[in-house]
C-alpha cells in the first residue's frame, strides 16, 4: 500500500479495525519527497548561477563597446556575487542524496534541515541577491543623471523617478520570495518539525492514523506542487487553470491592446529609441500578458486552495461520489488541455518565438547600414551629365530634390553646386520651422555637426602658417602642465596637433563625459575636460592607425584658443568667416544664433533637440547657411584665403606611422569615385541635422547639401550630384571603368545571331546605335576569343569603347519584329539589366 491507500484506509469506517502499517513505504514516500524538493532547489540554483555568468559577459560586451560609465562595470561585480553566493552556499549546504536504509526520523531531519536553510536563504534575499544589483543599478543611475543634468533639480528627478522604478521592482521581487516561503516553505516546515518531534517522542507504534496524518501533511507541499506530474497532471492543471473562453478572454484581450499600444508607439508616435516597431509591438503585447496570466493563475490556486480546504471540513455522506467516480470523471479531463487552454498556451509559445525574432530584429536595426536602411526613402537621379546647367537640366534636377524631399519626409533639403570658384545652382524646399510655416531659404541657419571640423582643421593650418601653432608639435605643449592625456600619459604627451586633425591620436570617438553646465551653447568648462582626459583609455598609439575621434577635435579646437589667447568662436570668425564674409556662419556660442528648427530622423516632423553638455566646439559646434557654405568649398578649391602651401597642407592623405596612407587628411576625407576620380568630402549630423560638402579640386566642382532633420543622410544625395555635375564625367566609360551595364534584360544566340530580351520581349538585335551587330561580333571575337559572347553579353561598354564606339546611358537598339522590318528603341543600360543577364 502507498501513503494514499494508508490514508484511505484509515479513514474508511470498514477499515478501522486494524491496518498494519508499512514503514519501509512510508520511508520511501518521505525519501521521495525530499529527493523531489532537492531537485526543484538544484535547478533554481542552476537557473539563477547561469543566468548570472550569462549576463556578466553580456554586460562586459556592452559596457566596453558603447563606452558607457564605469560604474556599468558595478554590474558585474554583483552578478559575479550572486553567483558566487549561490555556489558557496551550496558547498557549504549540499543538497545531498540520503543513503537508502536510514530510518524515518533520519529522512525527516534531513528534509527539515534543507526547508530551514531555504527558508532563511528567502527571507535574507534582499541582502544577498537584491541589494549588490540594486546598488550597481543605481549608481550608475547616479553618474549618468549626474553627467547629463544641468541642475541639482533635474539631477533628483532623475535620480528620484529611475530610483523610483527600481525599488518597485525590487520590492515586487522581495514580496514574492516572502510570500513562497509562507504558502509553500513553512507549511512544510511546520509538517516536517512535527513529524520529527512525534518521531523523537513516539512510544506507542500502534496509532498508525496519527503518523499518517504526519507524513502526508509533511509530503503534500511537495506533491501538490506538481513536481512529480505526470502529463495528465499538467493538462489537468492547465484546464483548471483557463476553465472557460470567458478567463482565457481576460488574457488574451489586454495582451491585443498591449500590441495594438507598441505597434502605435512603432509607426505612429516619436519613441523610436525603444527599437524597431516589431521590438515595440512585441514588448507592448508581452508585458500585459504576463501580468494577465500570472493574475489569472494566481486566482486559479487560490481557488483550488479554497475548494481543498472546504472539502476537508465536509463530513462525509453518502450522497457524494465515490473514488472510483471521481477518477472516472476526471479522466477525460486530464487527457489534454481543453481549447482554451490550448489557445493560451499556444500563445505562449508564440509570444516566445516572436521576442527572440523581436530581440534579433533590434540587434540587427542597431547594427545595420545606415544605407541599408535609407534605401527605400531615396531614389536614383533621372538625369545624367548637367554640367551645362541648361534650364531643361535645372529642371530636372529641381524634380529630383523634390523627389528626395518627399520620399525621405525631409522638413527642408537646401543644396548648393559650385564650380570655378562660383555658385553656378541653389535650390531650398521645405521649412526651417514646420509648424511656423517658415520657408527655409540659401541664408537659413542650420546645424551643421561634423561639418565643423573642417573648419577646424583649415585654422589649425592658418595658425600653424603664422607660427602660432606647429602641428607637429604635441597637444600636451600647449596644455596645462597637470593636465594628462589619456591613461597612458608617457603615451598621450606624444600626441601631435596634426594626428588630432588626422584622426590618428587614437583617442576614442566620444567625449567620455560633461565638458560644460550649459545646455544651449557651447561654454567650455576647461577643467571638466582636464579631468575626463586623464582618464581615457587610447584605442591605438598615436600614428598607428584612424581612429574617428570628436573628443581629439574638440581637443584641437581648445588647442588653438589656448595657443593664439582667444576664444575658438572668435578665431573662426576673425580667420574665417570675416575674410570669406560668411555672414550667417559661427560657433553656436549664444542665444544670437538662429538656426533651423531640428526634427528627428522618422519622417512625421517631431521637434529633436540636442544638449551640448557633452560635446565640443571644435568638433561640431558650426551653425552655417548653404550659401556660406559654398564660399566656403570655393575657397578650399582655389588659393586665395588660403594659400597653395595651406590646401595642400590640407588636402594630402594622411600616412601612418608605418608609412601606408590612409582616407583622412587634415579634417576631410579623401574618397574615389570612378566617374570623377579622387575628391574630399566632410559630412555631418545628429538626432536633427545631417549636412555634406565635398569638392573635385581637379575639376573644381563642389556641392553643399543640408536638412533639419536626422535621417536619412544627405551624403548619398551631395555624391550623385557631384559625379554628374563634372563635365563629362558621368558616362558609361571614364578613364578604362567601364560601368557594368546592359540594355537588355537576357541573351540567347542563333549561331554568332544574338537574340535579346527588352521590355520582357524577346527579338532578334540588329543594331546598337548604328552599328551591325555582325560588326560588333566579329570584333568581339577577335578581340576576345571563346568568351566573345561573354563580353557582349556582361561588357557591353567596354567592347564598344574598344571599338571607338563610347556609349552614352541610352543606347539606340535595332531590332527586328516578327513582320521583318526593323525597329529602333530608345534604351537606358543599367546595372540591374546586368545582372538579370547573368542570371
Amino acid at each position: 500500500m502507498n501513503l494514499e491507500q494508508y490514508r484511505h484506509a484509515w479513514k474508511t469506517e470498514s477499515n478501522r479495525t486494524k491496518v498494519t502499517i508499512d514503514t519501509e513505504s512510508v520511508t520511501n514516500e518521505v525519501q521521495s519527497s525530499q529527493q523531489q524538493f532537492r531537485s526543484m532547489i538544484f535547478w533554481r540554483d542552476v537557473r539563477e548561477i547561469g543566468l548570472s555568468l550569462f549576463l556578466i559577459p553580456v554586460a562586459l560586451v556592452a559596457c566596453f563597446t558603447m563606452t558607457l560609465p564605469w560604474t556599468c562595470y558595478l554590474t558585474v561585480l554583483a552578478l559575479a556575487w550572486v553567483a558566487g553566493f549561490m555556489w558557496v552556499d551550496r558547498r557549504r549546504h549540499p543538497q545531498r542524496p540520503s543513503d537508502p536504509g536510514e530510518p524515518l526520523l533520519y529522512y525527516a531531519k534531513e528534509s527539515l534541515t534543507q526547508v530551514e536553510h531555504q527558508i532563511w536563504l528567502l527571507r535574507n534575499v534582499f541582502w544577498w541577491y537584491l541589494l549588490p544589483i540594486l546598488l550597481a543599478i543605481m549608481a550608475f543611475f547616479f553618474q549618468v543623471a549626474w553627467e547629463s543634468s544641468s541642475d541639482w533639480w533635474e539631477f533628483s528627478l532623475s535620480v528620484g523617478s529611475r530610483g523610483v522604478f527600481l525599488l518597485a521592482i525590487n520590492w515586487a521581487i522581495y514580496l514574492v520570495n516572502q510570500y513562497s516561503i509562507s504558502t509553500t516553505l513553512e507549511p512544510r516546515r511546520r509538517a516536517l518539525a512535527n513529524l520529527v518531534e512525534s518521531l523523537e517522542v513516539a512510544t506507542d507504534q500502534d496509532d498508525g492514523g496519527d503518523l499518517m496524518e504526519l507524513v502526508s501533511t509533511a509530503v503534500a507541499p511537495v506533491l501538490e506542487s506538481g513536481l512529480n506530474s505526470n502529463w495528465a497532471d499538467w493538462a489537468s492543471n492547465w484546464n483548471q487553470s483557463i476553465p472557460s473562453w470567458r478567463v482565457a478572454s481576460a488574457i488574451i484581450l489586454p495582451t491585443l491592446g498591449g500590441a495594438l499600444c507598441g505597434l502605435c508607439s512603432g509607426l505612429m508616435l516619436p519613441m523610436y529609441d525603444m527599437g524597431p516597431t516589431l521590438f515595440q509591438t512585441v514588448v507592448g503585447a508581452v508585458i500585459p500578458f504576463e501580468i494577465a496570466l500570472f493574475w489569472v493563475l494566481w486566482r486559479s490556486w487560490k481557488h483550488r486552495q479554497s475548494t481543498t480546504a472546504d472539502s476537508n471540513v465536509k463530513e462525509p455522506n453518502s450522497d457524494q461520489p465515490s473514488a472510483k467516480e471521481e477518477v472516472e470523471e476526471s479522466a477525460n479531463e486530464k487527457l489534454t488541455p481543453r481549447a482554451p487552454a490550448l489557445v493560451i498556451i499556444f500563445l505562449i509559445l508564440f509570444l516566445s518565438v516572436m521576442a527572440v525574432a523581436a530581440i534579433v530584429s533590434c540587434v540587427s536595426e542597431l547594427r545595420s547600414n545606415p544605407a541599408s536602411r535609407d534605401a527605400p526613402r531615396r531614389s536614383e537621379p533621372h538625369f545624367d551629365d548637367i554640367s551645362g546647367f541648361t534650364d531643361k537640366e535645372i529642371e530636372q534636377v529641381d524634380a529630383w530634390l523634390q523627389q528626395q524631399m518627399e520620399l525621405a519626409q525631409y522638413p527642408s533639403l537646401s543644396v548648393a553646386i559650385v564650380r570655378d570658384g562660383s555658385r553656378v545652382y541653389g535650390k531650398s524646399l521645405g521649412f526651417e520651422n514646420v509648424k511656423a510655416g517658415k520657408k527655409a531659404t540659401l541664408q537659413t541657419q542650420y546645424h551643421v555637426a561634423s561639418v565643423t571640423k573642417a573648419f577646424t582643421a583649415s585654422l589649425a593650418a592658418m595658425l600653424h602658417e603664422r607660427g602660432i601653432v606647429n602641428l607637429d608639435h604635441p597637444a600636451a605643449t600647449y596644455l596645462p602642465d597637470s593636465v594628462s592625456i589619456s591613461t597612458t600619459p608617457e603615451v598621450g604627451k606624444t600626441i601631435t596637433l596634426r594626428q588630432l586633425a588626422s584622426h590618428t591620436s587614437g583617442l576614442p570617438r566620444r567625449v567620455p563625459g560633461r565638458v560644460q553646465s550649459a545646455r544651449e551653447w557651447y561654454e567650455l568648462e576647461p577643467e571638466r575636460l582636464y579631468k575626463h582626459l586623464g582618464k581615457v583609455p587610447l584605442q591605438s598609439d598615436p600614428g598607428t592607425a584612424e581612429e574617428y575621434s570628436n573628443l581629439a577635435f574638440g581637443l584641437l579646437g581648445h588647442v588653438l584658443e589656448l595657443a593664439a589667447d582667444r576664444p575658438f568662436a572668435d578665431l573662426i570668425q576673425e580667420f574665417i568667416c570675416d575674410p570669406l564674409e560668411l555672414s550667417q556662419t559661427a560657433i553656436q556660442a549664444d542665444s544670437t544664433v538662429h538656426p533651423a528648427t531640428g526634427y528627428d530622423g522618422s519622417g512625421r516632423h517631431f521637434e529633436e533637440s540636442h544638449s551640448l553638455r557633452r560635446r565640443l566646439a571644435g568638433s561640431g559646434g558650426l551653425v552655417s547657411s548653404v550659401e556660406d557654405l559654398s564660399m566656403f568649398i570655393a575657397a578650399q578649391m582655389e588659393p586665395k584665403l588660403f594659400t597653395a602651401e595651406m590646401l595642400q597642407e590640407l588636402h594630402t592623405r594622411t600616412k601612418r606611422s608605418d608609412g601606408i596612407m590612409i582616407g583622412t587628411t587634415l579634417g576631410w576625407s579623401s574618397a574615389y569615385n570612378s566617374y570623377i576620380g579622387r575628391f574630399l568630402t566632410k559630412n555631418g549630423g545628429r538626432n536633427n541635422c545631417s549636412a555634406w560638402i565635398g569638392c573635385s579640386t581637379e575639376h573644381n566642382v563642389g556641392i553643399v547639401v543640408v536638412t533639419n532633420c536626422g535621417g536619412p543622410d544627405v551624403d548619398w544625395i551631395g555624391e550623385r550630384l557631384l559625379e554628374r555635375t563634372v563635365t563629362g564625367a558621368y558616362k558609361p566609360v571614364r578613364k578604362f571603368s567601364y560601368a557594368k551595364v546592359a540594355p537588355f534584360t537576357g541573351v540567347r544566340w542563333e549561331n554568332d545571331r544574338p537574340i535579346v530580351c527588352v521590355n520582357n520581349a524577346w527579338s532578334p538585335l540588329v543594331s546598337i546605335d548604328g552599328i551591325a551587330v555582325a560588326d560588333i561580333m566579329e570584333f568581339s571575337i577577335k578581340e576576345f576569343g571563346e568568351i566573345a559572347r561573354k563580353r557582349f553579353a556582361e561588357d557591353l561598354v567596354e567592347l564598344l569603347s574598344k571599338m571607338g564606339h563610347e556609349p552614352d546611358w541610352e543606347v539606340r537598339l535595332g531590332l527586328q519584329t516578327e513582320k521583318g522590318t526593323i525597329e529602333e528603341l530608345q534604351v537606358r543600360m543599367t546595372a540591374h539589366n546586368r545582372s538579370l543577364v547573368r542570371e
